[in-house]
């Protein structure tokens, strides 16, 4: 196995999740501020040009973090990190989940309307004047 690295918050929960777990594991990183996760040798490991990625040891990729956290932990069941039990895994993506589409779906909205405010001319305030008419 080899886990395409990057910076980056994604890439950071898989080496967290490792860490955690004592795995070890060959890293290559890749340079997202200089293109290279657009270039045609990552679109293969991944189409989406997202990281991280992790190519497994018959050559194949998985590239979205729960699905190689899942991986990592049934080929390493100890400690388990994501429950001993089917109730304690289901809980554990319930919630995962949940984060995913309660949390971190709303996050890039979120950022980019604080941007466009905080660039507009009159910021917030233009916001609170009453309207005419």
């Amino acid at each position: 196995m080899k886990l395409y690295d990057s910076v980056g918050p994604n890439p950071r929960v898989v080496r967290m999740f490792m860490a955690e777990k004592g795995i070890e594991i060959p890293k290559q990183t890749v340079d997202l501020r200089g293109g290279e996760n657009r270039q045609a040798e990552h679109l293969k490991r991944n189409p989406h040009g997202q990281m991280p990625a992790l190519e497994l040891d018959d050559g194949s990729y998985l590239s979205e973090i729960t699905a190689i956290c899942e991986y990592l932990e049934e080929k390493n069941p100890q400690p388990a990190m994501i429950g001993r039990t089917a109730e304690e895994r289901a809980e554990c993506r319930m919630w995962t989940r949940r984060v995913d589409l309660n949390i971190c779906e709303h996050l890039p909205t979120a950022t980019a309307s604080a941007r466009r405010w905080r660039f507009s001319k009159n910021g917030f305030r233009s916001h609170l004047r009453p309207r005419p008419g």
